[in-house]
């Protein structure tokens, strides 16, 4: 059997904020008429992403594992589950300003959870866009309780106006909110939880406000002034650049710029990459034609292998643990 980078079918998400750039730009399909999420790498219940590759159609990451655990690695071991979720979000209007939970918080009070610490690399983005992203200054928490009544919490928060290849790192406890015409790359512990602090007072489908979760929202948030942290220089190698962009405890992510080739190996971990630039292919071991890759492509790589992607241009966004 030949062991290779396997292509992944994402689970997709419509939400009242989704937009078509998805469809229209990154190659991605549904039967909805928005795509609002693509959950690429995911082994959450119920909204799997699944190998599209003639060596295992339509396995999930679950079933892939059972039938072949070195393919994850050594250091999947040590998780209790699957420990990352990686989306392409597509935001054609504000997200609401919300907040996830820490690890301890999430374990105690959502049936043993993991928290949500995640990142956003920004891949596309209209004119003038912005994120919000933690506060200006420090907050009380009757400050921010008032603020969220009476609609000026966006007021207390950074806002930050992005171009492609910008990166955000978002720790469990930042309130924050992707807004319109924003398109990212999101890379997160593997866990949905989300507590609304506030929503513009907008309505469902079915002509509902949606839930907010004001009372957990106000016991998780950090009230300390955000800060975003600098990102180290790319590093060179023979084909192009490299850019650590932030390790953590579940998850590393790291930004590969390159012309004519990258070799993509890691001994302890299974990767994941995402094509944000070009197109080629990925080619064996003996030179030859091999899978073809494109923008909006994503795979899963088992540990140990070696996978060497060609193309004139080329930038994928890597992951691993």
């Amino acid at each position: 059997m030949l062991i290779r980078a396997l292509k992944l079918k994402p689970a997709t998400k419509e939400y009242i904020w989704g937009g078509t750039k998805l469809k229209t730009e990154w190659g991605k399909s549904a039967d909805t008429e928005t795509i609002s999420e693509c959950w690429e790498l995911s082994d959450f219940p119920g909204s799997e992403s699944v190998i599209d590759d003639p060596s295992f159609p339509g396995y999930t990451l679950e079933k892939l594992k059972k039938l072949h655990p070195e393919f994850f690695g050594e250091k999947a071991k040590k998780f209790k589950n699957f420990p990352v979720l990686i989306k392409l979000i597509d935001a054609a209007k504000d997200l609401s300003i919300q907040v996830h939970p820490s690890d301890e918080y999430a374990a105690a009070h959502e049936n043993g959870s993991y928290g949500k610490t995640e990142c956003w690399y920004v891949v596309d983005c209209d004119p003038g866009a912005y994120i919000l992203l933690g506060f200006k200054r420090a907050v009380k928490k009757e400050e921010l309780s008032a603020a969220v009544s009476d609609g000026s919490v966006t007021g207390l928060m950074n806002k930050f106006f992005v171009k492609p290849g910008d990166f955000y790192f978002v720790p469990a406890g930042t309130v924050h909110a992707l807004c319109k015409g924003v398109t990212v790359l999101e890379i997160q512990e593997n866990s949905n939880i989300t507590y609304r602090l506030f929503d513009y007072n907008r309505l469902d489908k079915d002509g509902k406000p949606r839930k907010l979760h004001i009372r957990e929202a106000l016991d998780v948030t950090d009230p300390d002034a955000f800060v975003p942290e600098p990102l180290p220089a790319a590093r060179d190698f023979i084909y192009g650049k490299v850019r650590k962009l932030c390790h953590t405890e579940y998850f590393s992510v790291k930004e590969v710029f390159f012309n004519e080739m990258y070799i993509l190996y890691t001994a302890d971990s299974f990767a994941s990459f995402t094509v944000v630039e070009g197109e080629g292919e990925i080619v064996d071991e003996g030179g030859g034609s091999g899978t073809p890759f494109k923008k909006g492509d994503s795979f899963f790589v088992p540990a140990g292998v070696i996978v060497r992607l060609k193309a004139n241009h080329g930038k994928v966004i890597v992951t691993e643990i």
